[in-house]
């Protein structure tokens, strides 16, 4: 490819990886406070069976943005590598999660840890 299209590749992924950064963030808060606000509806415990589920819903979405995401970054790293003229690398796994994947965990687990509280007091 020429330097130009390179440079353009590049700040179109730049721009989609931006884009999917953001509406990460996004779904976490909107998924946190909408169980937070259904908690302060709804002020019986058995509810939480349900209100569980919102932020095990929200942590599905974002983890589907999380890998939008690291896949443009991918991109405009491959873009970028082309325009310095450095040799293409294959793609490295991560040893460890990194804090986004993290909040995932924990957004996720604080659902099931609702909805459990929910299930037990509906049927313990």
């Amino acid at each position: 490819m020429d330097r130009d299209a390179l440079l353009v590749r590049y700040r179109v992924m730049s721009d989609t990886r931006l884009h999917f950064s953001r509406l990460y963030f996004a779904v976490i808060a909107f998924s946190v406070l909408l169980t937070l606000a259904l908690w302060a509806l709804f002020l019986v415990v058995e509810a939480l069976a349900v209100i569980g589920w919102v932020p095990v819903a929200g942590a599905f979405v974002a983890q589907r943005l999380l890998l939008r995401e690291r896949s443009a970054f991918t991109a405009m790293t491959a873009a970028w590598r082309g325009l310095n003229g450095e040799a293409a690398m294959a793609p490295t796994g991560r040893s460890a999660p990194g804090a986004m994947a993290l909040v995932l965990i924990g957004e996720a687990l604080a659902g099931a840890v609702l909805v459990a509280i929910g299930l037990a007091a509906c049927f313990g």
